[in-house]
């Protein structure tokens, strides 16, 4: 969750209950459309996040892929190696 989507979703409940009690259509308008935001740009957070964590994870794998790729050809030089 971001803090700029929770301070959108408090703004826009302030706007859309003032716009209600005092009667601004446009103002409840603003709030229910600047809430809607704010959830927008919580969901984006978490996918941003979510996203990051599968590219370290990958990355981490990848790297212990090539770790273990390399202990082969290691492996594999040092045979051939031993039998010349």
């Amino acid at each position: 969750m971001t803090m700029s989507g929770e301070l959108d979703k408090i703004s826009g409940k302030v706007k859309e209950v003032a716009g209600d009690v005092s009667g601004n259509a446009k103002l409840e308008a603003e709030g229910l459309v600047q809430q809607g935001v704010g959830k927008v740009k919580e969901v984006v957070g978490d996918i941003e996040e979510k996203v990051g964590d599968v590219l370290q994870k990958g990355k981490e794998e990848a790297e212990h892929l090539v770790d273990e790729a390399k202990e082969k050809a290691e492996s594999l030089i040092n045979d051939i190696k031993s039998k010349f």
